[in-house]
């Protein structure tokens, strides 16, 4: 693969949002444990977003 898939980085940056909706329910973690978590995944959605639009443009829906 020599381009990156906008949609596959997209897909990506939305399991790592619904992970941090499960963070406040993680009973393995400290309160600081789960902020810090909370912070690096949100960086990494946050980047992952902004490579899939410099990757390029969002796929369309086709009316139904």
């Amino acid at each position: 693969m020599t381009e990156l898939d906008p949609h596959t980085l997209r897909v990506a940056a939305s399991l790592v949002r619904s992970r941090i909706a499960n963070l406040k329910r993680d009973s393995r973690m400290d309160g600081l444990q789960r902020l810090g978590a909370h912070r690096t995944l949100t960086q990494l959605a946050v980047d992952l977003e902004v490579s899939a639009d410099h990757a390029g443009p969002r796929r369309r829906r086709r009316p139904a």
